[in-house]
């Protein structure tokens, strides 16, 4: 299993190698040499505000950095971690070094992708809504009393206008799934996952970049000003990829904790 921790700070580069991690920079840090980065030969580093760790999914697929050969294949970051099942949250890093999953569990055997377990969303917080987006509210005020659904939750963090646009550039088929699948109330978050097979991998990156893609030129005219547009692409890609290995492939959720390596020494 080959698991890359994507960061955006130069700090911790012993205890994610020590834990069997890939120690990967991205964001323009001053990361030594001894760091994988997301300035291959073909690259979109210098977009990493608005595509956050797809600049390094970028750089793996155009660099063909991606061994084909390997089973299991994954990504975590600095602050998302895999970790075995039953963990207690971690509160050092000598908790997380205890916690931290380092080999194939046995129940992955009959799956082709790992997701984190999924983020269920349901009523928001009336002072949360009126913070985040209130003409969301005045378009839909059914989510004072309603659950939220994944579109609801995208909309109101990320503005009104992207998603909808977005989902018109995917192809008809795929327009019509997408859809069906943001009235869920729940998703596994984050950018996290873990695939059997390469050769999955890299179908997804054709797609998810095709599409990425096709919105950037959609949406290059628009003012990203705030963090919850500025990193746009990266959200939509949040959102698409569980629902692209649910449709392509056979998923299971697995645990991940929160842990912000960055501010704690290395061990």
């Amino acid at each position: 299993m080959k698991i890359y921790c994507i960061s955006i700070y130069d700090e911790n580069y012993d205890f994610f190698k020590s834990n069997s991690l890939i120690p990967v920079g991205i964001g323009g840090g001053k990361f030594n040499n001894k760091w994988l980065n997301d300035n291959g030969k073909e690259n979109i580093s210098s977009k990493n505000i608005n595509f956050g760790e797809y600049t390094f999914h970028y750089n793996l697929w155009k660099n063909k950095l991606l061994d084909t050969n390997l089973n299991w294949t994954g990504f975590c970051t600095y602050r998302r971690f895999w970790v075995k099942k039953n963990s207690k949250s971690p509160k050092t890093l000598t908790d997380l070094n205890d916690v931290l999953l380092k080999k194939v569990p046995t129940e992955w055997e009959d799956y082709d992708v790992v997701l984190p377990e999924p983020l269920k969303l349901g009523k928001l917080k009336v002072m949360k809504l009126f913070k985040n987006n209130f003409k969301q509210l005045l378009k839909k005020p059914s989510l004072l009393v309603n659950k939220c659904t994944i579109k609801d939750h995208f909309n109101l963090f990320h503005g009104n206008y992207f998603l909808e646009e977005a989902i018109n550039l995917l192809d008809a088929d795929t327009q019509n799934d997408f859809k069906k699948y943001l009235m869920n109330y729940e998703f596994n978050p984050h950018n996290l996952f873990i695939c059997k097979n390469n050769l999955l991998i890299q179908k997804y990156y054709k797609d998810v970049f095709g599409w990425l893609f096709k919105c950037e030129k959609k949406f290059e005219n628009l003012k990203l000003d705030t963090y919850g547009k500025k990193r746009i692409y990266g959200f939509l890609a949040e959102r698409y990829m569980p629902f692209w290995f649910k449709k392509n492939s056979k998923t299971i959720d697995w645990p991940y904790t929160f842990f912000d390596t960055n501010k704690q020494k290395s061990l």
